[in-house]
């Protein structure tokens, strides 16, 4: 048995005006991308010999340009083209990747693949809980399976059911079609998995793990920050029998609809709001998360409109972190600690979240930025305003884990109040401390969809249009002939 594995991702933020080219994407081959992937020792306990095609991943962006998605999708194909005898190709894929001109990346690279394979070789995938999956994607594919937590902690177990799922198909000679309900909801950072409905729907798609004839299954919650016809939420069966999976997918779907209004952020304030809650008086740390400018939702990270407000307050023990000033951190790395330099962030700006910002700062600290695997990803400066301390960084950065923050010689219990790129706060941030407020700022992540200016999205979302019944969710379905 002969499977080949690979990875291609990018999440797309189709607002941002910044682009993912080739030189944005990480790239391992050989043994060291076979053991980056959870599915490898499943295969190979099996018996399977794996062959690894290319492990392409970029932190998330707006749109990848069609340069750089030709250029490692030709990749793909042409390593395929080696490999005429394989039984099974398993893909660790985002389900969120949007190229310029084409719409779906995903949809385009299987539909590449299936031109050399043709339609009776197997593809298994594995997909984040945060993908938008157009029609023309999974007509390529025969399981799915995707995350099953917001914030994630579950990749590598979703990796290792989608190589499962690829078995099953390759051991019983079977290729399912899934079977999509979608929903027409916008979830954003409010969906996470600790509550209803994705407590209950994770329960049942466990259920359906186990059951006979099922061969994947898998809820979606979609990436609201990406403007097509088929963002939102969907439940996704691949089943021995089509009608079972039709019907499981179904069940899944109306499981959301009837808990959605449960979804609401937490620990969410206007910026005014935020700021002044942040610094009152409690005991350890606070993260203050900037909503709108979330690299980890492809934002630039620029945006200076929290590090004003705290500027303007200036109390002691506040770090603005990794704001993205590529030139500035540039000429301040050519500089010794404790130089003083007038700086202006945002030059040229002003806009709700990017201001043209000038101050007067210290340098205080140079280090590493680290990406989402652990790998330098560039540089960044530590400098302070007064009694404001402020991590400026010459790339994209999202400090997500208390390593980023070492990485860069800061240490966080040095401060009283954090305030980071980010929607809700990652897992590991929890061991720093689990205080934090969501600062409803604007910007190119913002979770007040309604003023994000969509052009392709369908008419009927919920909660911008708020008077949306189940039926009308039935009726848009079968008008699209998608669960028929």
């Amino acid at each position: 048995m002969k499977i080949l594995e690979g990875s291609f991702q990018c999440e797309a933020n189709t607002f941002c005006g910044q682009r993912a080219g080739i030189e944005d994407f990480e790239r391992y081959e050989g043994e060291e991308l076979l053991n980056k992937m959870a599915a490898t020792p499943i295969f190979r306990e099996a018996g399977a010999k794996v062959v690894p095609l290319l492990y392409v991943s970029a932190l998330p962006s707006g749109m990848v340009t069609l340069e750089a998605f030709e250029y490692y999708k030709n990749l793909f194909v042409d390593l395929i083209k080696q490999e005429k005898d394989m039984d099974g190709i398993y893909l660790y894929l985002h389900g969120s990747m949007y190229v310029e001109g084409l719409g779906s990346g995903e949809e385009w690279l299987l539909k590449a693949i299936r031109q050399v394979v043709g339609e009776r070789i197997p593809i298994a995938v594995a997909l984040d809980y945060h993908a938008n999956l157009s029609d023309g994607f999974l007509k390529q594919v025969n399981a799915v399976q995707g995350f099953r937590t917001a914030p994630h902690i579950d990749q590598d177990d979703t990796e290792r059911r989608a190589a499962k799922s690829l078995l099953a198909c390759i051991r019983s000679h079977v290729c399912p079609k899934p079977a999509v309900f979608r929903v027409p909801f916008l979830g954003g950072d409010a969906s996470t998995t600790d509550k209803e409905p994705f407590v209950s729907i994770t329960k049942r798609l466990e259920e359906l793990d186990g059951e006979e004839g099922v061969v994947s299954c898998a809820f979606f919650n979609g990436q609201p920050w990406y403007d097509s016809p088929y963002t939102g939420n969907c439940a996704v069966v691949s089943c021995t029998d089509a009608v079972r999976g039709r019907r499981e997918a179904l069940e899944l779907a109306k499981m959301f609809w009837a808990a959605r209004d449960n979804l609401t952020l937490e620990h969410a304030m206007p910026v005014d709001e935020a700021v002044a809650a942040s610094l009152e008086p409690r005991d350890g740390i606070v993260f203050v998360t900037d909503s709108g400018d979330n690299t980890t939702a492809g934002a630039d990270g620029e945006g200076t409109l929290l590090l004003r407000e705290y500027l303007k307050r200036n109390v002691k023990g506040v770090l603005v972190c990794g704001i993205l000033a590529k030139d500035i951190v540039n000429e301040l790395l050519k500089e010794e600690l404790g130089v003083q330099k007038e700086i202006c962030l945002s030059k040229g700006y002003q806009e709700k979240q990017r201001i043209e910002t000038v101050c007067r700062v210290t340098l205080k600290k140079k280090g590493t930025v680290y990406g989402w695997a652990g790998d330098e990803v560039g540089e960044g400066v530590l400098v302070s305003c007064g009694n404001t301390d402020i991590v400026l960084t010459n790339a994209r950065a999202a400090f997500t884990t208390p390593e980023h923050f070492s990485r860069m010689g800061v240490c966080p219990e040095d401060y009283q109040v954090i305030a980071i790129k980010m929607g809700y706060l990652f897992p590991k941030l929890k061991t720093i401390t689990e205080n934090f407020i969501f600062a409803l700022t604007p910007g190119v992540s913002s979770n007040d969809f309604g003023q994000l200016g969509y052009r392709n999205l369908k008419k009927q979302m919920y909660p911008i249009n708020k008077s949306i019944t189940w039926e009308d969710v039935m009726t848009q379905m079968e008008l699209e002939s998608v669960f028929a």
